[in-house]
């Protein structure tokens, strides 16, 4: 048999295979269109080596010689393109982050309060925006109950929840320290925090240009310095269900990040707890207005994942497609190393967020420096007017995300040659335009 009908064979069998796998995975994830288009080139190709097997056998030859060379040639050209990749820039000094000045803090005083005058007597340049802003209902409120009263009355409980675990994050230590080595001591914390339902969690070294200067919001008195000195932060991520996300920004998936947030919350005040039983100082950090730190930068050195063009952790499995929980203590540890997995790389080239973001609130072009960082710098004050329209905290761009597609693995595969060349991360961001759609279709959820 000629050597180049095998080789030509054998090329031609992996596309075939390689579409077959794209139609079977597609389908179990409900995806028509991307189902419909690979199954089309699965039969194309089909049908192409159906035809060579007919053709006379200098003409097959000849056909499966020029196909074999030219899969080689893509192959090659695929692996000479290695990606130089990117990471996070820090450009200059990083001062530390007043929580009064975030934008969920500044929503949360009351006009005619002494708070409220001394903040915007401070800081002008905010009021304008945010009394325009103010003018929208509220998310969770009333209006936006009304629309759809038991799934918006959902979320609303689950953040009650959260508001009565605030004052749970932090106590003293119990009196005389375990003796275990830091080897153990973080075996027994991943451990730990997966047996409570986090399969992705990282460990670095405090930096303390993430921990705020001050107190914003939050059970604990408003404008005192924040003084964190533990030396380490334990940060990790739960997995959001993509059929909640894929509603969005209707009203499910604020009911899937807030029932993140409490899992997050049980984690990290469990946890730190265990720490502090174990004789060390520890601090859980959860939503409901009681962290001190930001997160996801911390999440980022912890080897987590990298800052998307979204202005958000993008993990190394799950993509944007996470909440995360953070965990400060000075129990002995040992740090994880922050992730290449050049994720900023393909921002650069997707833009698929800054499409779709209903807001406009994602920057289309190039990075900026903000605080000593050159990052994408979202308009926080847009994508918060577009959360009180909606009623929810949106995630549209999460959900268009290409690294939001399930963890299986075809797109496990995908993500791995992504990581590698920078001709593929091209391709992929094309094809994931053409299979799924540059604005990809809303799913009803599973609670509608």
């Amino acid at each position: 048999m000629n050597i180049w009908f095998i080789a030509g064979e054998i090329s031609l069998s992996i596309l075939i295979i390689f579409f077959l796998l794209f139609s079977f995975f597609s389908l179990l994830e409900k995806e028509k269109r991307a189902f419909w288009r690979s199954i089309f080139f699965f039969f194309l190709l089909l049908l192409l080596n159906f035809a060579v097997f007919l053709a006379s056998v200098p003409l097959r030859n000849l056909i499966l010689r020029g196909f074999f060379i030219l899969f080689a040639l893509c192959i090659l050209f695929l692996l000479l393109s290695p990606l130089r990749k990117k990471t996070t820039e820090i450009t200059g000094k990083q001062e530390k982050i007043d929580e009064r000045d975030i934008i969920f803090a500044r929503f949360e005083y009351k006009e005619g309060t002494k708070v409220f005058e001394k903040y915007y007597a401070r800081h002008p340049e905010y009021k304008e925006t945010d009394d325009e802003i103010r003018k929208i209902p509220d998310i969770l409120s009333s209006h936006h109950i009304n629309k759809s009263p038991a799934l918006f009355s959902l979320a609303a409980a689950e953040f009650d929840f959260l508001e009565h675990q605030l004052t749970q994050v932090s106590g003293k230590e119990y009196a005389g320290k375990a003796r275990s080595s830091p080897y153990e001591n973080t075996r027994m914390v991943k451990n730990f925090i997966g047996y409570f339902g986090s399969d992705l969690c990282g460990i670095c070294n405090l930096n303390q240009a993430y921990v705020y200067s001050h107190v914003g919001r939050g059970p604990e008195p408003y404008g005192n310095t924040i003084e964190l000195k533990h030396k380490f932060a334990i940060a990790f991520a739960l997995e959001m269900d993509l059929k909640m996300v894929a509603s969005a920004p209707q009203a499910p998936v604020i009911i899937e990040t807030a029932k993140k947030y409490v899992e997050a919350a049980k984690i990290s005040i469990i946890v730190a707890n265990f720490i502090r039983r174990m004789g060390y100082p520890a601090r859980a950090h959860i939503a409901g207005s009681n962290y001190q730190t930001v997160i996801p930068p911390i999440a980022c050195e912890a080897g987590l994942g990298e800052l998307g063009r979204l202005g958000i952790l993008i993990t190394s499995k799950y993509g944007p497609r996470a909440r995360l929980g953070l965990i400060t203590t000075d129990l002995p540890l040992v740090t994880d190393k922050p992730a290449a997995l050049g994720i900023q790389n393909f921002c650069q080239r997707c833009q698929k967020c800054a499409t779709n973001c209903p807001a406009q609130a994602i920057p289309p072009g190039e990075k900026t420096e903000e605080n000593g960082v050159l990052k994408w710098v979202l308009n926080r004050e847009e994508c918060y007017r577009f959360w009180r329209k909606s009623g929810t905290d949106c995630a549209v761009c999460i959900y268009v995300c290409p690294y939001s597609k399930p963890h299986n693995t075809f797109h496990r595969i995908i993500r791995k040659m992504t990581e590698k060349s920078s001709v593929f991360q091209s391709l992929s961001a094309r094809g994931d335009d053409f299979f799924y759609g540059r604005i990809p279709l809303r799913k009803k959820s599973p609670l509608v």
